[in-house]
């Protein structure tokens, strides 16, 4: 796939994301509360990630570059190891915490799925931030 295709497909997975977003917020009957303010604020960060990559993507595109290199994937594969690991503690911890609050049990399994997908994306996408900035050591693994 080539840079130009793949920022066509990073925008337009934006797009869906967006409008499905915008669709629960126009079918929504009730007021929001906190959780889904931050809920929003959350899909809206990431879908701010997706543009920029994007954008990256056609910047690559402009200048001749390989968008799937060794080097991206190798990042793309550490940031997914390291996200994979943190998330098992984070829906551990998620499970735990949520038998503190009173919560009913038929929006408790929707609160787990949701938090636990928005923070398995929050964590990716911190982690792929942070191994491109850190670098890779080839040394250790």
């Amino acid at each position: 796939m080539n840079a130009k295709h793949l920022a066509i497909a990073k925008f337009s997975v934006a797009a869906i994301i967006l409008s499905l977003m915008g669709f629960w917020i126009f079918k929504t009957m009730k007021p929001f509360n906190e959780f889904a303010y931050g809920i929003i604020g959350v899909i809206l960060l990431i879908v701010g990630f997706v543009i920029y990559s994007g954008i990256q993507a056609l910047k690559d595109a402009k200048s001749g570059l390989n968008p799937v290199d060794e080097l991206s994937k190798t990042i793309n594969e550490k940031a997914a190891a390291a996200a994979f690991k943190t998330s098992i503690f984070m829906w551990l911890f998620g499970l735990f915490a949520l038998d503190m609050f009173p919560v009913d049990s038929v929006n408790k399994a929707k609160f787990v799925i949701a938090i636990g997908m928005v923070g398995m994306g929050l964590i990716f996408l911190f982690t792929r931030l942070y191994i491109s900035r850190l670098g890779i050591d080839e040394n250790k693994d």
